[in-house]
């Protein structure tokens, strides 16, 4: 006699074929029951980085008496998380060393070896490397998965920046040439002059430090973005970006003179899309000498709200319209691609649900002298 569902207790389960293991199914639910021998080898068929997987010792702490019982021995099951710090309810049968999961859990349990590691590496804690770094650079240090693809438009785009400016740095009247040529002046595109300068602008910079940090930021989002949409794509984005930010400076300031230079405005898009599709990750940031760990939309907010601080309060020395326009593009291009993204990255969209769990760094050691 077949055993019945956990979930829908009239309902018997059939056998099934799942991986390599035969399993029972139930036909009304879809749930599945596994002998955990067969769940650890349903796991290690998944492409997760983990051929031999140890599903039982990877559990969260127990959650207490399910209200469900097990196919086989009639007993209630135990709950448990799928992980310490992702709270996926699955029921565990100890003395039948067995695991019921439902329809809507799968996807999550065969992720566990990534979803595992992708969790470690956003909690850990700040060190003293990090809190060097940061007290010398005054850049953030981010915490997020690691790209499943090499970024090489990210270097791409990187480098072509870089030798660009190598070209004029030590040579002002070069300099002058070149932006006379390739910056953007709104006044000039307003009366159809230099409109190849919306896009070429986006990569000229004026000075070394403007270089370094616009880089540098490209480098900590650009890659974790090129791995979400492919290589193409994303130098399609990129484009469009600094295109849409060009035009936003624009459009803002249509008799401005001052030309506008820079990588900012296509960056601050991506920092929109970073925002939005990647809500879980972490940047840690000085504050004179105290390091701390904020999620990224803290961050990026922090830095929308002091450009529009910027651009009431400062003078021309900075195009914030850019930047204002860039990430506001990128919100909504975020928005619009998000339901597509998601499908095609399933750990990222994980990470993203209310399932996961991040925690507060704990109280960082002084660094030793």
């Amino acid at each position: 006699m077949n055993p019945y569902c956990p979930h829908c207790p009239t309902t018997a389960l059939v056998r099934t074929r799942y991986a390599r293991e035969n399993i029972d199914s139930c036909p009304s639910c879809e749930g599945l029951w596994f002998q955990n021998h067969e769940l650890n080898s349903a796991i290690a068929d998944f492409d997760n980085g983990d051929d031999d997987p140890d599903f039982i010792s990877n559990l969260g702490a127990p959650l207490g008496i399910s209200d469900r019982s097990c196919p086989s021995c009639n007993e209630k099951m135990q709950c448990y998380h799928l992980l310490p710090d992702y709270q996926v309810e699955v029921d565990i049968c100890h003395p039948c060393n067995s695991t019921w999961i439902d329809k809507h859990e799968l996807d999550e349990v065969c992720h566990s070896p990534l979803l595992k590691e992708a969790l470690a590496e956003i909690n850990q804690g700040v060190s003293w490397k990090s809190w060097l770094f940061e007290f010398l650079a005054r850049m953030p240090v981010e915490y997020n998965v690691r790209p499943r693809i090499t970024p090489f438009v990210t270097w791409i785009i990187l480098a072509l920046n870089i030798v660009i400016f190598s070209t004029y740095a030590t040579d002002p009247e070069l300099m002058n040439s070149i932006f006379a040529l390739f910056a953007s002046r709104p006044a000039d595109i307003v009366h159809g002059v230099h409109i190849w300068t919306l896009i070429t602008a986006t990569f000229l910079h004026g000075g070394f430090m403007h270089l370094v940090g616009n880089m540098y930021f490209l480098w900590v989002v650009g890659d974790n973005i090129e791995s979400m949409v492919g290589h193409k794509r994303y130098l399609g984005i990129y484009l469009l970006l600094g295109l849409g930010a060009s035009l936003y400076s624009v459009i803002g300031n249509p008799l401005g003179t001052i030309p506008s230079v820079g990588a900012s405005g296509a960056i601050a898009g991506l920092f929109g899309l970073y925002m939005l599709w990647f809500p879980y990750a972490r940047f840690s940031f000085m504050i004179v000498a105290w390091q701390i760990k904020l999620p990224v939309w803290v961050y990026f907010l922090g830095w929308l709200g002091l450009n529009f601080l910027g651009m009431v309060t400062s003078g021309g020395g900075v195009d914030y319209r850019a930047h204002i326009g860039g990430f506001f593009i990128g919100c909504a291009l975020a928005l619009v691609m998000k339901k597509s993204v998601y499908a095609q990255n399933p750990l990222i969209a994980m990470l993203a649900g209310s399932d996961a769990r991040f925690r507060k760094p704990k109280k960082k050691k002084k660094p030793v002298e």
